[in-house]
């Protein structure tokens, strides 16, 4: 792969600072924290930083390079957080709006409490979950993949993510929110399904389906 790189000082960036960032990213390789690492900076249209470190294939020591193809994942979220941000401009929410005055159900949500001799309990939220807990992945909600909180369990066990297709947005987030959360919001940041809510919120505020508003 051939990408002509232009000078950072052209579009406004430092080439001494920009220059800094590949002995950082071989700290995260040389300690364990990733196989290899492939970063790319770009500013009105021009390119200015194009390096790799570290192995596309660790245990056959194959250096990363500049045409290595990754598997990508959460591409779509970035996309459904710009088009809300972009209501959010117009003025259509607050981003300290409790979620609920949009999706009553999220009035009701509880936090499951697992004590130390592992007894589950139901506790009250001690304040709402908000559109910013949402978008900086604070609110609580989690994944069925991992496994730290019961919640995670409890996900999988419904079978909440498999049973997913020809299923609306609005059925998948009031089934979402039958489940507690794993923690209170605004406690700390855990990955969730956050964004799939946003992207319910979306359809609600500007009144179209995803897929309209995106492609608008």
């Amino acid at each position: 792969m051939t990408i002509k790189l232009s000078s950072p000082e052209a579009v406004g960036m430092c080439s001494t600072r920009l220059a800094r960032i590949k002995n950082e990213m071989q700290v995260h390789v040389d300690s364990g924290d990733f196989a290899g690492i492939s970063t790319l900076i770009a500013r009105k249209g021009k390119v200015v930083h194009f390096e790799q470190v570290g192995n596309r294939d660790r245990e056959n020591e194959l250096p990363m390079q500049a045409d290595t193809l990754f598997r990508l994942y959460s591409m779509t979220k970035p996309i459904v957080c710009t088009a809300f941000m972009m209501l959010y401009e117009q003025g259509k929410f607050d981003l300290r709006d409790p979620v609920s005055k949009f999706i009553p159900a999220f009035a009701n949500l509880k936090v499951l409490q697992t004590e130390s001799g592992g007894k589950e309990t139901l506790v009250d939220l001690t304040q709402p979950v908000t559109m910013h807990h949402l978008l900086t992945h604070t609110s609580g909600l989690s994944y069925d993949f991992y496994e730290e909180f019961s919640v995670c369990k409890h996900y999988r066990d419904s079978k909440l993510h498999a049973n997913t297709q020809n299923v609306s947005l609005e059925d998948f987030v009031n089934k979402i929110c039958e489940f507690p959360l794993a923690f209170q919001p605004g406690a700390q940041w855990y990955y969730g399904v956050n964004v799939d809510v946003i992207a319910r919120l979306i359809e609600i505020i500007a009144d179209k389906s995803l897929a309209d508003y995106l492609a608008r």
